[in-house]
């Protein structure tokens, strides 16, 4: 499990990106799930709706804040799929909900200067702004061609950073 004290970490995002959604009870309990943010996932103990757009957990105001602004009741999430520079393992990481905005703000700016994500080596680091850990994205160089040719959708395996829903504890 990725800790506090592993970040920052260095990785390459590879080019499996999933959309992902999970509803929680008052109690905190996982009824419903999405491992693509398109239909619940098989492991759903209680799916809310057969699509995730016409789910009423997935509008705005399902949800009020604890400050008392509009959320939704079904927290948005992304899988990304990552690779340490010159390692044969790949990992899934889960962008909570908080990290979703500046990981997709990220993904803009490095395509707006004409590269990819998997070009690129990505410093994924944490700062807390009003006591809530948020991740940041950074690009902190390019990929050489030597590494760009060996960059292939690995199997996965034995890895050397655990897997991780993107929280620290």
């Amino acid at each position: 499990m990725l800790t506090m004290d592993d970040l920052p970490v260095e990785v390459v995002v590879l080019p499996r990106i999933y959309k992902a959604r999970h509803y929680r009870s008052l109690e905190g309990e996982q009824l419903c799930s999405s491992d693509d943010g398109v239909v619940p996932s098989v492991n759903a103990t209680e799916p809310q709706a057969k699509k995730c757009s016409v789910c009423t957990n997935n509008t705005w105001g399902s949800r009020i804040t604890p400050n008392g602004k509009l959320g939704k009741a079904c927290a948005e999430s992304i899988k990304l799929t990552l690779r340490k520079p010159n390692s044969d393992y790949a990992e899934t990481f889960r962008v909570p909900a908080a990290s979703v905005r500046p990981f997709r703000a990220y993904e803009d700016q490095v395509i707006a200067r004409g590269e990819q994500l998997t070009h690129v080596v990505t410093k994924i680091d944490v700062t807390r702004v009003d006591q809530r850990a948020t991740l940041t994205f950074k690009v902190t160089r390019f990929l050489d061609e030597d590494e760009l040719t060996s960059i292939h959708t690995p199997e996965q395996a034995d890895s050397p950073f655990g897997s991780t829903d993107g929280y620290t504890y």
